[in-house]
């Protein structure tokens, strides 16, 4: 039978936080605190419920459907994705070991019996060029907290985890809906109990929970399930033409790989006199590689208007701590 237990690497700065959270999940508090990951803003302080917390880490369990975990935690444990790991852990009753968030989280890691893990689509690219090893030793790895380009071409690299893209917000206590990738499954399908809608941009409906919430973001639904198109206060009017940045991004990275360079960029949108916005190309470093095969190389992959008008070059482009590029527009 298995029981609770956690540890902790010795650079791992956020024990008392875990600590505190343990004393107060085994003594039946019904309320924890915690924050936004600060994508649009400053991060906001949430307030779940014990109710919605059980309900999320049965709801994986059951999705997952393995007997035994032992969970890698490397993501803050002071948002969603790292506390319900935690969360995750006090219920399946399993062992969980706690590491300081870092790039490339497997690095030090040379053999281990973890089964699971939640990974950013940063932390999941860099594990796979510099631990893939390690990688391919878990059962299941969920990915969440941003959007995870040309996925296919990614996970066709690991042959033993099962692979899963995850949607969800600290308001539902993590993802409501799951995508396995391992099985080129090709939409986001909803967990038993969510209800998904659109008026201009998601609705979650979770009846069970009492949790009615209008998202930002915008979805297409196919089959039975949705792919995100990406956020609503990210959308580029150019002309009336709806542009959103997430689906030129998958065709730039597709680009870049063709080509061997190895880009941080993201799409944002620029005022223009006549069109209203257009889109334009941020690309983090200097400007040391020939533009104009670029380009000639991008456009025809892209719906017409699509192709950004301009290419701007920055020394640094800021992310959350989950990952999500904070979006400037010029």
């Amino acid at each position: 039978m298995s029981f609770f237990s956690a540890y902790y690497s010795n650079d791992f700065d956020d024990k008392l936080f875990v600590k505190e959270i343990i004393k107060k999940w085994n003594q039946g508090d019904n309320e924890f605190k915690i924050y936004t990951s600060g994508t649009t803003g400053k991060p906001k302080e949430i307030t779940l419920t014990r109710k919605v917390l059980k309900w999320s880490a049965i709801s994986t369990q059951n999705k997952l459907n393995l007997p035994r975990h032992k969970i890698m935690c490397c993501l803050s444990v002071q948002r969603t994705g790292g506390f319900m790991q935690l969360i995750r852990a006090l219920i399946w009753q399993c062992e969980i070991q706690f590491f300081k968030p870092s790039n490339n989280p497997l690095g030090t890691i040379q053999q281990h019996d973890f089964t699971t893990i939640s990974l950013t689509p940063a932390q999941f690219k860099s594990s796979l060029i510099k631990s893939p090893k390690q990688l391919n030793k878990f059962k299941h790895i969920l990915i969440g907290g941003a959007p995870l380009n040309n996925s296919s071409s990614l996970t066709s690299k690991l042959d033993h985890p099962q692979i899963w893209l995850t949607y969800g917000m600290t308001e539902t206590a993590s993802h409501i809906a799951m995508q396995n990738l391992s099985n080129n499954e090709a939409v986001l399908y909803p967990l038993p109990g969510v209800k998904i809608s659109q008026n201009e941009t998601l609705q979650i409906h979770i009846p069970e929970l009492n949790i009615q919430l209008q998202t930002n973001d915008i979805g297409d639904f196919r089959e039975d399930g949705f792919v995100i198109l990406g956020r609503s206060d990210n959308v580029i009017n150019s002309g009336g033409i709806k542009i959103h940045p997430h689906q030129i991004e998958v065709v730039i990275e597709s680009v870049f790989q063709m080509m061997n360079l190895k880009k941080q960029f993201y799409v944002s949108k620029e005022n223009h006199p006549e069109y209203g916005e257009v889109p334009i190309l941020i690309i983090e470093g200097k400007p040391d590689f020939n533009q104009k095969p670029f380009i000639k190389a991008l456009t025809p992959l892209l719906p017409k208007y699509h192709a950004p008008k301009k290419i701007y070059f920055t020394p640094k482009i800021l992310k959350t701590d989950t990952g999500k590029v904070i979006r400037e527009a010029y």
